[in-house]
């Protein structure tokens, strides 16, 4: 009898889970017109590939930045996979673009205003929407977004990249950003490089470049499950107090802190 009972037990959960499964909305990410169309609410697509869909409530207006025709135009930009603890997961990049008289907005300052998609892939092979970010950030310059990609921290840890350039007063500087994907909360940001060439030339006192590169050390063991890593600068960097550019040569440990959900650097 108890036999029996957990037999049916078994039966009755797992007709429960292909219940659920049958109600909830799938995803083909094959499909890009279809993760638009779902995801923006896109009354059409264009010759490009865009969603054309109008702004559901203020905040869409606002923080997307619509167009002068009346349109919201997002695109889906990168599809990136990767997995946590053996299970299949991706996440969808979409970009949307702010267009006046027909061209792509070419303001120095202004970026993509992007959207992320996660999804999560169940044992019988089909696509789940975990989470959806919609006008989380802007990135890039002069009307497109930077470069987005997947960073692994840990055997099971995986960050959304973004990296971006800006150039001001002849000043040249490149950032990069690393976002936790269980939550999208920022976990590092860093200036990868930096120099004042275009406005003093090499030859200036006080002319300077530098570049960051962080060093991940995988064979260092953790409780956290995140690696350490090793913060490297190179080249030189401005001191106010003696007007010239100084070596800016160093390396910082760092270490992911559970209780801010950052890295943070390591006293040694």
């Amino acid at each position: 009898m108890k036999a029996l009972f957990l037999i049916t037990g078994f039966i009755l959960l797992s007709s429960s889970f292909y219940a659920q499964d049958d109600g909830m909305i799938t995803f083909n990410l094959e499909d890009r017109s279809g993760l638009l169309s779902t995801l923006f609410d896109a009354d059409s697509l264009n010759e490009y590939g865009e969603a054309l869909w109008e702004p559901i409530t203020f905040a869409d207006g606002l923080l997307a930045n619509i167009s002068d025709d009346g349109w919201m135009h997002t695109r889906l930009d990168t599809l990136l996979f990767y997995e946590v603890f053996d299970i299949k997961k991706a996440v969808a990049v979409f970009e949307t673009l702010h267009y006046e008289k027909g061209e792509v907005s070419d303001c120095q300052s202004c970026g993509a205003v992007l959207s992320f998609a996660i999804f999560e892939k169940n044992p019988f092979g089909v696509w789940g929407i975990e989470r959806f970010a919609k006008h989380f950030t802007t990135l890039g310059a002069h009307g497109y977004g930077g470069e987005v990609g997947l960073a692994q921290f840990g055997e099971n840890q995986t960050c959304l990249s973004l990296q971006m350039s800006w150039m001001g007063q002849g000043i040249l500087a490149e950032y990069l950003t690393f976002l936790n994907l269980d939550n999208l909360e920022r976990v590092f940001n860093l200036t990868i490089h930096e120099d004042n060439l275009g406005a003093l030339g090499e030859d200036s006192d006080r002319a300077y470049s530098f570049d960051k590169a962080i060093h991940l050390l995988p064979s260092v063991e953790t409780l956290s499950g995140w690696w350490e890593f090793d913060l490297v600068t190179q080249g030189t960097q401005p001191d106010n107090d003696v007007e010239r550019a100084l070596p800016a040569n160093s390396v910082e440990r760092y270490a992911y802190d559970w209780d801010t959900g950052t890295y943070m650097k390591v006293c040694r």
